[in-house]
């Protein structure tokens, strides 16, 4: 099974109040500006016990690169990282009509989460599952991992 996650106000968080992850490797993370949300290494290390793929699915322009170190800077090592680039390439092709922002299931990601209430709706019309947390939820961990056993189960059954 696989879950994804977008980064900008999902896992990177830009307010001035936001709380963050300390960084397991402190050397390392001199070289990263951008720091994770509180909560995303206990509950990467939760899902990997159940058997989730930890993925990134982004529409920014980051390199596959960087956003793996920016992870590895937390002990968090990612199967999958589609980026712009990659979703470009992937989903909208050589397409003519515009392909929504993200399609998680073109990469067998089982469960997506992110902020942005369009994607759940482009999930509703594409079939594909999407939890959306808001960046002030400060149980948004509980959230997805109640979803993700959820879906895990739905998909066990079939």
């Amino acid at each position: 099974m696989k879950i994804s996650f977008d980064l900008d106000d999902t896992l990177i968080l830009t307010d001035k109040d936001a709380i963050y992850e300390k960084p397991v490797r402190g050397f390392k993370a001199l070289f990263y500006k951008e720091k994770l949300r509180k909560g995303i290494i206990v509950l990467c290390e939760e899902l990997k016990s159940l058997g989730f793929d930890i993925c990134v699915y982004t529409t920014s322009e980051r390199s596959i690169s960087y956003i793996k170190h920016l992870f590895g800077v937390y002990r968090i090592k990612l199967s999958n990282v589609i980026n712009q680039k990659v979703h470009k390439e992937f989903v909208q092709g050589t397409r003519k009509e515009v392909m929504p922002s993200k399609v998680p299931s073109k990469f067998r990601i089982d469960l997506h989460i992110d902020d942005d209430i369009s994607v759940k709706q482009n999930g509703i019309q594409f079939g594909f599952n999407v939890l959306i947390i808001s960046k002030d939820d400060k149980d948004w961990s509980l959230k997805v991992l109640n979803e993700a056993m959820r879906i895990k189960k739905i998909k066990e059954a079939l």
